[in-house]
């Protein structure tokens, strides 16, 4: 939710050109084209946000993954079992983001008659930034609160410190808003911090590192115990992930205008406000992802030598030309 920090003094790359790289990268991995299009366009979209961790960067992981058959480059992503509002999709060993997109259309396709659903899925890869799905539902006008859990069966094979035992899960809650306003939207891992800052912050008091535990938790709770009984066969080592998320239509509640009416004299009350300590200005989550979209869209997505040197190797690998040396924006 855009505490992520981005280094604007590294050299700038045009989308359009990380987006053809990776779209070759993942067919030499073995995707059909309509899925490595559909994957780099999620890729290019969570650069141009500066979630830079989860974006291109991830590509040489996620070639060889494919290239390993530790995921599966060709899935056959289908529902599983529906009923009523509650939809189970299987994964069937492919990448996350395909499958967390088709699961959120799904519901949002169905809360518009029942007003809210439930979707979960498993035998899945990695769900990237889960920002990505929870705006496929605001974009239409829903609320969505979406939960994954990055690795089934969870590491409790060695004593270590709770926290890391229960891994980072992602959390994504978005929340529409008024045409031409960014959404509300938070996009975070669930880990508060690193063992040795938690050491720090017990110094002055353990309530936050309490809260950080519960939010690790409630997302646990809500995809592993269920990913844990569902009769999907496993055959993909890699897809370890699964994601539980809940769509609302807020026209079941009331009037949509009214609800994004309301979202907006919040905004406006809010940047009235002083910023929490560290931070330049109060904003809602949302607010400077959208900041760096347009900006990064204009000028180039600013990444840092070791993201361009990891793309770099993996394209003299698979034989994929380095289209950003003629895209590259400048600083």
């Amino acid at each position: 939710m855009a505490i992520i920090p981005v280094d604007y003094s590294n050299p700038r790359y045009d989308a359009t050109s990380l987006h053809r790289f990776t779209v070759e990268a993942l067919r030499k991995a073995g995707l059909p084209h309509a899925h490595a299009s559909e994957l780099a366009d999620y890729l290019t979209a969570t650069d141009l946000r500066g979630v830079l961790s989860h974006g291109t960067r991830q590509l040489p992981g996620y070639v060889r993954s494919f290239q390993s058959r530790s995921c599966n480059a060709t899935p056959n992503i289908r529902i599983h079992r529906e009923a009523g509002a509650v939809v189970q999709w299987d994964g069937d060993g492919g990448m996350g983001h395909l499958v967390s997109a088709r699961a959120i259309r799904s519901a949002v396709s169905r809360a518009r008659s029942t007003g809210i659903c439930l979707v979960t899925a498993t035998h899945c890869g990695h769900t990237g930034s889960v920002g990505n799905w929870t705006r496929i539902a605001t974009g239409s006008g829903m609320i969505c609160l979406y939960y994954s859990t990055p690795m089934s069966p969870l590491p409790f094979d060695r004593p270590q410190p709770v926290v890391e035992a229960l891994n980072n899960p992602p959390v994504s809650f978005g929340f529409p808003a008024a045409e031409g306003e960014p959404p509300v939207l938070i996009d975070m891992g669930t880990h508060l911090e690193l063992p040795d800052v938690q050491e720090k912050i017990a110094e002055i008091s353990v309530l936050p590192l309490i809260k950080g535990l519960a939010y690790q938790v409630t997302s646990v709770m809500l995809t592993w115990p269920v990913d844990a009984q569902s009769p999907i066969e496993r055959s993909y080592p890699g897809a370890t992930s699964s994601l539980t998320a809940v769509v609302l239509d807020p026209a079941f509640i009331g009037e949509p205008s009214s609800y994004t009416r309301t979202v907006t004299e919040l905004r406006a009350n809010i940047h009235a406000m002083r910023p929490l300590p560290g931070l330049d200005r109060s904003s809602l989550p949302g607010e400077i992802e959208a900041e760096r979209e347009a900006d990064f869209s204009r000028n180039g997505i600013p990444l840092d030598d070791a993201h361009m040197l990891s793309l770099r190797q993996l394209g003299d690998e698979l034989g994929v030309p380095c289209y950003w040396e003629t895209g590259r924006c400048g600083k």
